[in-house]
């Protein structure tokens, strides 16, 4: 009696009015805040614009590739003469005047611009936005109870905005439910929206990192690889001799 009696007095009736005008409330905005975002980012979201020099970089590596792998089909003279090509004129290093310091790759400035006037428009002012909302007009509701026990090291972040001691940590406050909405909305965003939406925040951020358009190639370190490579690749042609090949197969069968 004394323990089931002591569990009946840690319980608090909720009023289901709560569940109608706050956790559900809560639960439609955050869901079609995370719509609307993702349309909006495909509003903001600037065309990735390449240049002409990468493109003609990446052709250039590609073809070097094609030859490495497929010079055994022409004879050494066309094969060394495309050689020549590439080692002397395609994959040649630029030029440096005297104490000049090489250049880095630099980022495209309007990508940039483009990637943080999406984050603004995607990450900070909605988020804030709604979190200022929840605070504003339901702070201090107790709106839901987990239904198993945890310890008390979690009642700070289940209980924000609340300031009861004696209070169970498996209640949580309205602006609780804000950030585990906010954090566990993901998995269900990758099933309605797709796996590549704009409101994966772990996305968001490693964009932040690696810039909008990926980890900076520095093409002329590219070059002088592919450019060591074809110089030590060795050619033999193969068409001399496949009519003795052709002989060798037909004779062991």
């Amino acid at each position: 009696m004394g323990k089931g009696g002591s569990a009946d007095a840690d319980r608090i009736m909720l009023d289901p009015s709560i569940r109608d005008w706050v956790l559900v409330p809560i639960l439609i905005v955050m869901f079609l805040q995370g719509v609307i975002r993702e349309y909006m980012s495909v509003l903001l979201k600037d065309p990735k614009k390449t240049e002409l020099k990468t493109i003609e970089s990446m052709s250039q590596i590609q073809r070097s590739k094609r030859l490495r792998a497929n010079g055994h089909n022409i004879p050494l003279e066309a094969y060394e003469m495309r050689k020549r090509y590439f080692v002397e004129k395609a994959f040649k290093a630029p030029e440096q005047k005297e104490g000049e310091m090489p250049q880095m790759p630099a980022q495209d400035p309007t990508a940039m611009m483009g990637m943080l006037k999406q984050n603004m428009g995607m990450m900070m002012i909605p988020n804030m936005l709604l979190m200022g909302w929840t605070s504003y007009f339901f702070s201090g509701f107790v709106i839901v109870r987990l239904p198993f026990s945890l310890t008390a090291k979690f009642k700070p972040m289940l209980q924000r905005g609340i300031q009861l001691t004696t209070l169970d940590v498996s209640y949580v406050s309205s602006l609780s439910w804000y950030f585990m909405l906010f954090m566990g909305f993901r998995g269900l965003f990758s099933v309605v929206l797709g796996a590549n939406s704009a409101t994966d925040q772990a996305k968001l951020m490693q964009q932040q990192v690696q810039g909008p358009a990926g980890p900076i190639q520095d093409f002329n370190k590219l070059n002088e690889a592919e450019k060591t490579e074809l110089e030590i690749h060795h050619h033999e042609w193969v068409t001399p001799s496949a009519e003795s090949r052709f002989k060798e197969v037909h004779n062991d069968r």
